[in-house]
């Protein structure tokens, strides 16, 4: 939602608040409300007040439990399952692959143990903090490009993100392989569009590898300290027994 939405906004408040005999809410609850809703749109918190209303009569719904309707609802995120093989897929340097930031950030935590061979255990470590790192989000997924070394995969990845809607129309036109049966100078403008976007999608995954890179540090550094807490029970207790 944006700044337009807050008199509709409000209004849907104060109506689904009436349904249950309640007095409209003070203005400062109202922005309470409104900043929690605002990553999703005016229409969908619509809908979930109206579901609160004809699924819950008696008791009057709270931010807490609009956002667990909209989380319910949201068909933009994969689920853990899904999501991990879509990160198995991305670490094929030819593939490009849509990816969500949640994606990202728990196969920064891992992709060390895949690394190492352990495939199992890595699921388990990608699940675990897919499923952690996506219950903190209140909003619902954002899809963005993971480009691959081969442009005609890069091509079919492109146009199949645009039908699904992950990826805006203008951004997959300006990424896709150029059409090779035209033998014309290419429009420099064009061409200019598609170094920008090139480039631009290149800092942009090097941000967030940086940040996966520091998510699988910071997991790192607390098992070493969970072993080394352990290693000081175990001998203090030794030097207890002496």
């Amino acid at each position: 939602m944006n700044e337009q939405d807050r008199i509709p906004f409000a209004k849907v408040l104060a109506a689904t608040l009436d349904a249950y005999g309640r007095r409209p809410p003070m203005s400062d609850t109202v922005e309470l409300w409104f900043q929690i809703m605002r990553p999703f749109s005016l229409e969908q918190f619509r809908m979930a007040c109206q579901q609160a209303v004809i699924t819950n009569p008696q008791n009057p719904p709270t931010p807490g439990s609009v956002l667990q309707t909209l989380r319910s609802k949201d068909t933009s995120r994969p689920g853990a399952e899904e999501a991990w093989a879509i990160a198995v897929r991305a670490c094929d340097e030819s593939e490009t692959v849509m990816l969500t930031d949640e994606i990202a950030q728990a196969w920064g935590v891992a992709q060390p143990i895949f690394n190492l061979g352990d495939e199992v255990g890595a699921r388990m470590a990608f699940k675990e903090a897919y499923g952690r790192i996506t219950e903190a989000v209140n909003a619902p997924a954002k899809w963005w490009p993971s480009i691959g070394s081969d442009p005609y995969k890069r091509d079919t990845a492109l146009s199949e993100a645009k039908r699904q809607g992950l990826l805006p129309a203008p951004t997959a036109q300006a990424l896709a392989l150029p059409d090779e049966t035209d033998k014309s100078d290419p429009d420099p403008q064009a061409v200019k569009r598609f170094k920008q976007a090139i480039a631009g999608l290149k800092f942009a995954n090097e941000a967030r590898a940086a940040q996966r890179e520091a998510e699988a540090e910071k997991q790192r550094l607390a098992v070493l300290q969970r072993k080394q807490a352990i290693a000081d029970v175990v001998a203090q207790y030794k030097g207890e027994g002496k």
